[in-house]
């Protein structure tokens, strides 16, 4: 199999997947915020900051750093290398999970009580940070997964993990969720930290058949392995800390900037969750096709940088150049379903207005949401983490300015001022330094303006035929699914019509499922 046909196969199997569990961690969302309500989404909310930060803390930058070891050592057909590789990164995990595990535990009372300013929140974080140390290891594990280009293992354990999160969690809701706020929660996080466990016994399990099928025992192993290692992983870690820590303080600010403005404690907490739990969730669902092509860029631009050097090359300036395109392309398209569809959705999934209203304004971001994920992941391939790092911390420290100086003033209004112009911030700086460091030239046509005016003319046509049918349909969710089957097939055909899809494109795209071997173009 070669590797556009090699990339294509994993790329369907994890954005399958991906898109399989995001639909069902939509619908558990939805149950879940029906369940707890909208304060306890709140608190949830909350909770999952600062346990956003202890899995920073825990995992330290280690993915990454196994799969561009083991991609590297496995381009040079160093076998035994690889393997030492992902040894030395389970020594690496075991230390900073445990680690990160024990802080959260004896510390998760001062941090509830004076930090979160809610001590609801105690128990949940003292369970979450049984599972730290699981989440550290299963990233060496996956990350060897991607590296080796046999995602199916790691996809398959995500299903597993997901599917056991909601037995055990909808379970835990049952029996100890109608108590209290806090006990919602707690239901929340048990189905988290059992699934974890067991998650990385699954990987494990699959990792020694994968080791000793797959991987033999030619090369050796290699000399300065650890000192490449941190040189990968510590400057990825001390910069996730710093942005993972300025992201917890935003959003410990987000309430609390709402009150200032004059909302109450339940309202604050209500509009903090509609909008992180409900509406970011729900946006972000098609993110899994963007997000898996970022992750599986890596070891490929990995792979062709250890071989040709980051300029040489027209095979690195051919995917990135259409990954941009393709990325932008997607995001419109999501941008216009979100836009038209927003109160469909918003009642079809939460049963909340507000909830709709919020969908409708963050779409317009969408198609700069999806890019800077896709865009993230090419300037890690290209050994360029630091700086992809760097403008995270950018973004996350003007989200803290702006949600600190303009939520007192304007409430949930200068939130999504805040949302808007740190996301434009954040994929400017990224963009520029992918064109810097590849040369890539951008067609400002194919990829800015053809799918814009092609979700545009779209939307327009869609809802004209909408409004001018001779019937009406008897169910909202068909008629929503019916519309946006429409509105896709419309907007391909706009793109066509402007240019933005050619034949060469066409062409591409069969080749991947033709037996001929074709080389990039």
């Amino acid at each position: 199999m070669n590797r556009l046909k090699r990339f294509a196969a994993n790329a369907a199997i994890i954005g399958g997947v991906s898109i399989f569990m995001r639909i069902i961690s939509v619908m558990f969302n939805a149950y879940a915020a029906n369940a707890v309500g909208a304060e306890g989404i709140g608190v949830y909310s909350l909770i999952t900051s600062v346990y956003v930060f202890a899995v920073t803390l825990a995992t330290s930058g280690i993915n990454l750093a196994v799969t561009r070891l083991v991609s590297e050592e496995l381009a040079h057909g160093n076998e035994r290398g690889a393997i030492a590789c992902v040894r030395k990164c389970v020594t690496y995990s075991l230390i900073f999970g445990f680690s990160a595990a024990l802080l959260m535990f004896f510390f998760a009372r001062p941090i509830g009580e004076n930090i979160l300013g809610d001590e609801r929140t105690v128990l949940s974080l003292k369970a979450l940070s049984v599972s730290l140390p699981f989440i550290a290891l299963s990233n060496v594990l996956s990350g060897y997964f991607n590296a080796v280009r046999r995602v199916s293992k790691s996809a398959s354990a995500s299903v597993t993990e997901q599917f056991v999160k909601i037995g055990i969690t909808v379970l835990f809701l049952q029996m100890i969720g109608p108590r209290s706020v806090e006990y919602s929660c707690l239901a929340l996080v048990l189905g988290t930290s059992i699934s974890e466990g067991l998650s990385f016994i699954y990987l494990t399990l699959f990792y020694f058949h994968d080791k000793k099928k797959h991987i033999g025992n030619s090369g050796s192993v290699p000399r300065g392995l650890t000192s490449r290692m941190l040189h990968i992983s510590l400057p990825i870690a001390a910069s996730a800390y710093l942005r993972s820590a300025l992201v917890t303080v935003e959003h410990i600010l987000i309430p609390r900037g709402l009150r200032r403005h004059g909302a109450g404690q339940s309202e604050a907490l209500a509009s903090y969750g509609t909008i992180h739990g409900m509406v970011f969730p729900l946006i972000f669902f098609p993110s899994a096709v963007s997000a898996t092509f970022a992750s599986l860029i890596v070891p490929e631009l990995s792979e062709l940088c250890a071989k040709y050097g980051r300029r040489d090359a027209r095979h690195i300036k051919y995917v990135v150049s259409r990954a941009i395109t393709m990325t932008v392309m997607f995001g419109a398209l999501c941008a216009g379903v979100f836009i038209l569809f927003s109160d469909s959705l918003g009642l079809l999934v939460y049963k909340s207005e507000e909830a709709a209203k919020y969908i409708g304004i963050f779409a317009v971001l969408i198609p700069l949401m999806y890019l800077d994920t896709t865009v993230d992941g090419m300037l890690k391939g290209l050994n360029e983490q630091l700086n992809s790092m760097k403008y995270n911390i950018i973004d996350a420290a003007l989200s803290v300015f702006l949600v600190y100086t303009l939520l007192p003033k304007m409430g949930i209004g200068g939130y999504v001022v805040c949302v808007f112009a740190t996301e434009l911030v954040n994929d400017v700086l990224s963009l520029t330094r992918l064109i810097k460091v590849t040369g890539v030239k951008i067609n400002i046509w194919r990829t800015v303006f053809c799918p814009v005016l092609s979700v545009i003319g779209a939307g327009t046509v869609t809802n004209l035929l909408l409004r001018s049918l001779p019937f009406a349909f008897h169910s909202l969710l068909v008629e929503t699914v019916c519309g946006i089957l429409v509105l896709a097939v419309i907007y391909v055909a706009f793109l066509v019509a402007f240019g933005g899809i050619s034949a060469q494109d066409l062409e591409w795209i069969k080749s991947i499922f033709s037996k001929k071997e074709r080389a990039c173009a």
